[in-house]
């Protein structure tokens, strides 16, 4: 995937290696939870961080920047030029990565548009539902030794 703007061309190389990398510096195991967790917030920094770490410079491949800070400026000239939002960009980048098959599997225009909009489509299950198991049973275990308890007291003061 190319981004062009009047100074510079990049292309967007996603490798299993890049990802990887992304995922680490997002302390995150999931690439696609990741990517669309940060395009829902629309979270510019995550973006920037993106095409950072995917850039490469078209006409040699080389590394296309030098730091995120230079990712900023090249996507205000990129939208500007381009007319395009930064929910527009993310779209973009998250269609050529979904075609080139990054994601967990490859989706369908439908599945993509749901995961670009779904709040609840990189939630991790298993950690809330554990986390909610967790808190009820403390919860329960309280109010158990609560009434326990109370019990003791008003047997106490019978005697």
């Amino acid at each position: 995937m190319n981004l062009e703007t009047n100074k510079k061309k990049v292309t967007l190389v996603f490798t299993t290696k890049k990802i990887v990398n992304l995922t680490n510096t997002f302390k995150d195991k999931n690439f696609e939870n990741l990517y669309f967790k940060a395009m829902r917030e629309k979270d510019i920094g995550s973006l920037s961080e993106i095409i950072y770490n995917f850039a490469e410079d078209a006409e040699n491949g080389s590394k296309a920047f030098k730091s995120v800070d230079e990712v900023y400026d090249f996507v205000d000239e990129y939208m500007l030029e381009n007319k395009k939002n930064y929910e527009e960009i993310f779209k973009e980048i998250a269609e050529a990565i979904n075609q080139e098959g990054f994601f967990n599997r490859k989706m369908k225009a439908e599945e993509m548009k749901e995961k670009m909009s779904d709040p609840f489509s990189s939630m991790e299950l298993g950690k809330v539902v554990e986390d909610s198991v967790t808190k009820a049973i403390a919860q329960t275990i309280s109010i158990a030794a609560e009434q326990e308890m109370t019990k003791k007291k008003f047997l106490n003061s019978k005697v």
